[in-house]
């Protein structure tokens, strides 16, 4: 709900004509950090090992998403990437 809420404060910002630099830097990297630690906690809460050889769709699902975890936070720059942004906006560089 909170990324949600940050993702239209940024998409408002645009539309306003504003530069969202910052805030979008900011959530994009705090949306990556949740989306990789995604699968971790399904399988903590489930208590299912991934196996993508499995029958059952949620162990199988789970090996392919924490196999694809790690390239989640890619998309859209690396996080040294937007962190370096995040400093810049808030004048620490």
């Amino acid at each position: 709900m909170t990324l949600r809420r940050l993702s239209r404060s940024v998409a408002g910002m645009l539309q306003n004509g504003e530069n969202p630099a910052l805030q979008a830097s900011l959530v994009k990297d705090l949306g990556a950090l949740v989306e990789q630690e995604l699968p971790e906690i399904a399988r903590q809460l489930v208590d299912q090992e991934p196996d993508e050889t499995s029958t059952r769709a949620f162990a199988s699902v789970l090996a392919h998403t924490t196999m694809h975890a790690p390239s989640f936070s890619l998309r859209g720059g690396t996080r040294e990437i937007l962190r370096g942004i995040i400093a810049r906006g808030l004048g620490l560089r």
